[in-house]
């Protein structure tokens, strides 16, 4: 299956396309999967850039990010709730709400770091009053941190991958860096 995706995902063109579907997923909430497959694609086809396709994949998810910021700053913090009630059912509320409370903007870094959908982060961090400009800004530093890691997990240690994407992401990192697949 690389070797068919590997023909685009080498090209430079490809992680912005990624970078471009990280930023509509903020509203569609269901290319999770195969944006963290293409993502990994990306890493493997150009091992060299991995820093960059992190950057430019976390700049595609802070561009959603900021236009739901904005969109929450004109409707109100209902926005979330109404348009993205899928994500009331996620494990991951109190965590988030207590790091974003306890610790400000490193809480918000620490969490956006997490594989976990950011609607909860923006919601909490909007209601302590954090500065929108400086929640944009920490969960662009966030994601950059996460991005990074799952690029060295891709190339270095392809087991790590199950905590950001299951066993997928796994299999495609083992099967391009030649290690055994079950």
């Amino acid at each position: 299956m690389f070797e068919r995706v590997s023909a685009f995902a080498g090209r430079w063109w490809f992680p912005w396309m990624v970078a471009l579907g990280s930023g509509i997923n903020m509203f569609t909430l269901v290319f999770g999967g195969v944006l963290a497959a293409c993502y990994v694609t990306a890493i493997l086809s150009r091992p060299k850039y991995w820093f960059a396709t992190a950057l430019t994949n976390a700049f595609g998810t802070v561009c959603g990010v900021g236009l739901v910021v904005y969109l929450v700053e004109i409707n109100g913090t209902a926005y979330i709730t109404q348009h993205f009630p899928s994500i009331f059912e996620s494990d991951h509320w109190a965590w988030t709400e207590k790091n974003v409370n306890l610790y400000g903007p490193v809480g918000v870094i620490v969490t956006s770091a997490a594989p976990i959908v950011l609607h909860p982060l923006i919601l909490f961090s909007m209601l302590a009053k954090m500065n929108s400009y400086m929640l944009v800004g920490c969960i662009f530093l966030g994601r950059i941190l996460k991005y990074s890691i799952m690029a060295q997990c891709a190339l270095t240690a392809p087991e790590l991958l199950k905590y950001f994407g299951g066993k997928r992401l796994v299999k495609l990192s083992k099967e391009k860096n030649g290690l055994h697949t079950e």
